[in-house]
């Protein structure tokens, strides 16, 4: 039946196998979703378990029933009919699952024996499956899946070298199934919490500098999108990493004496994520200005009248004169009636279109 893994020699020869396989890994840990892992994985092992046919199962751990599977060198056809009728019987899988180890058909029953076993009979002969070799995917002490070979009548037997090396293929495709799980759920992580920035109100800007890339949410894009150069001077503005940053950006397309005076005050506080340093949050807010009152009119009002008046040109209501100024709303009438005798207007719309001008 050949060397088994607990022959004598094994560990070091399983060693080798190790240390030939895993240059290997770094090709199979980067591909992103299990249909790239697969199909990375199927490259690669060719060039160290020849077989003419192979294939990959991942178990639900509730239900037992696989959660992905492929292969290479059958038909899907030929997958379907071995989950309706050979799992539930394959001695071979029976066996790798016992021993929690490669298994193959020699280590079931002799060659002539072999080729009568039922489901040799009823499956694996209709497509010239001489041989067939099975290694658990193990992880967290439970068997998670299995990867799968098979070779025909003009390939060698499976032998303990095969064995050895396909124990290994399957500890680094288990290896890689977890970190593609990890990135999977991380990317899940990402899209559901970016999807909370979206609805939010608040402006927020995420600056990935390992990726180079940026997202903006919804408040975020309509502010900076509605300003001219309000994107390069974000770009400076998070330079500085943990940092608040004031710019002054005008309205695109903006033209004119009254476009030039129009103007937004944003002001963004970025800071990188202590976890993460190449990942940089950046709050943004906003506040319209418009070009400030006269210097000469004021001159001509107290100084309480000018607080009053500026207000007044910045639209605000005489409750909130009075609370910001700390007086009574009826004051605030009083001052105003003072205010447009000695500027000669009658009205809040006529003061400041004077004081604006």
């Amino acid at each position: 039946m050949g060397d088994d893994i607990g022959d004598i020699g094994v560990g070091d020869a399983l060693a080798a196998d190790e240390e030939c396989l895993s240059s290997g890994l770094e090709v199979l840990v980067t591909a992103r979703g299990l249909d790239e892992l697969q199909a990375r994985y199927f490259d690669w092992v060719a060039g160290h378990v020849p077989s003419f046919a192979y294939g990959v199962y991942l178990f639900d751990q509730r239900t037992g029933r696989p959660r992905a599977s492929a292969v290479r060198g059958l038909s899907r056809f030929y997958a379907h009919r071995y989950e309706r009728f050979g799992r539930a019987v394959d001695p071979v899988l029976r066996g790798a699952v016992a021993a929690r180890r490669a298994w193959d058909d020699s280590l079931v029953k002799p060659a002539g024996r072999w080729r009568e076993a039922p489901i040799v009979q009823g499956l694996f002969r209709h497509y010239d499956m001489a041989h067939v070799m099975c290694a658990p995917l193990i992880s967290g002490g439970e068997i998670v899946g299995t990867i799968n070979f098979a070779r025909n009548e003009g390939e060698p037997a499976f032998d303990g070298g095969d064995r050895r090396r396909a124990t290994t293929a399957a500890r680094m495709f288990q290896a890689a199934v977890a970190a593609t799980d990890l990135v999977t759920a991380i990317d899940a992580e990402r899209a559901a919490w970016w999807g909370a920035l979206e609805a939010s109100g608040q402006a927020v800007v995420v600056t990935d500098l390992e990726r180079a890339e940026r997202h903006a949410n919804r408040p975020a894009r309509a502010l900076l999108d509605a300003a001219d150069g309000a994107w390069p001077s974000l770009d400076a503005a998070i330079d500085g990493g943990a940092a608040t940053r004031r710019l002054t950006v005008r309205p695109a397309g903006s033209a004119g004496s009254a476009g030039q005076d129009a103007a937004t005050d944003i002001t963004v506080t970025s800071a990188p994520l202590p976890e993460r340093p190449s990942l940089i949050v950046s709050i943004l807010s906003a506040e319209s200005r418009t070009a400030a009152p006269s210097p000469a009119l004021l001159r001509l009002l107290t100084e309480r009248e000018a607080a009053i008046a500026e207000l007044v040109a910045a639209g605000k209501r005489d409750h909130e004169i009075a609370g910001r100024l700390h007086i009574s709303p009826n004051t605030v009438k009083h001052h105003l009636k003072s205010i447009y005798q000695k500027l000669g207007v009658h009205s809040r719309v006529e003061l400041a279109g004077l004081l604006l001008r």
